[in-house]
């Protein structure tokens, strides 16, 4: 278990390379302000900490905040439904702080980037 947590540590220290890349990473920066390396090691570690009551709760706030980000990203940055969507949820586990996140989030700035191909 200690070898996952490593690897997502050195995933995690490797976003400045290839961050620019992802999208719904810069947008999330621009709707939070922060910057999503701090933002998803401090979930991490109060996700990892706190206790299943605390994490429900962890769970409930991470979802109100997808949808707001969803809604910022139809009103503010003009995205259709289906984009803001799924660039949304693509960053949901990452807001929990858990490691598939990373792989999660790749994935859907992939599946969208080749969607908004001519």
């Amino acid at each position: 278990m200690q070898a996952r947590t490593d690897d997502y540590s050195v995933e995690l220290e490797s976003y400045g390379t290839w961050k620019s890349r992802l999208k719904s990473f810069e947008l999330y920066e621009e709707y939070s302000q922060k910057d999503i390396v701090e933002t998803i090691q401090t979930r991490k570690d109060t996700y990892e900490k706190a206790h299943l009551n605390a994490r429900e709760e962890l769970e409930t706030e991470v979802e109100i905040e997808v949808e707001n980000f969803r809604i910022w990203l139809e009103l503010v940055k003009k995205l259709a439904p289906f984009t803001a969507h799924y660039y949304s949820i693509s960053l949901k586990s990452l807001l929990l702080g858990l490691p598939i996140g990373v792989q999660v989030a790749r994935l859907f700035d992939v599946i969208l980037q080749k969607l908004e191909m001519p």
